[in-house]
């Protein structure tokens, strides 16, 4: 067995990624309202019934992404037509962000913003929508 067959050999699978460290999680100063709660209560004032999941939160509070009242209501819009189509996954897109939403729960799983969303591919939906 040459030395290049036997590289080949021990190489079986993807190529193996370097590890990463976690990124810390921005804290929120004292006294001030983390993002979450800013839109918890914008869902209490708006009357929405969408839930963010923990990972969805990371990835609104990481990315710096600001939704308005406006869209979450376009979001439980879109989420009502999904449902009464009978989708149970649904992808959302909401100007330039993508949604994944159980539509049961109105549980937003996770979302990609439009840098994220090149060369993405969304898998396990049975419905889109365009809100």
């Amino acid at each position: 067995m040459s030395p290049v067959d036997r590289i080949r050999a021990d190489r079986v699978g993807p190529p193996l990624l370097p590890r990463t460290e976690p990124q810390p999680q921005p804290k929120v100063a004292e006294g001030r309202k983390s993002f979450a709660d800013h839109l918890k209560a914008a869902n209490e004032e708006l009357g929405s019934q969408v839930q963010f999941s923990g990972h969805a939160m990371q990835r609104v509070e990481s990315r710096g992404i600001d939704l308005t009242q406006e869209q979450l209501g376009r979001i439980d819009k879109a989420l009502d037509s999904v449902a009464s189509k009978g989708g149970k996954k649904a992808l959302v897109m909401l100007d330039d962000l993508a949604l994944i939403v159980g539509v049961d729960s109105r549980t937003v799983i996770t979302l990609v913003d439009g840098q994220g969303m090149r060369d993405n591919v969304f898998t396990a939906i049975d419905t889109a929508v365009i809100a």
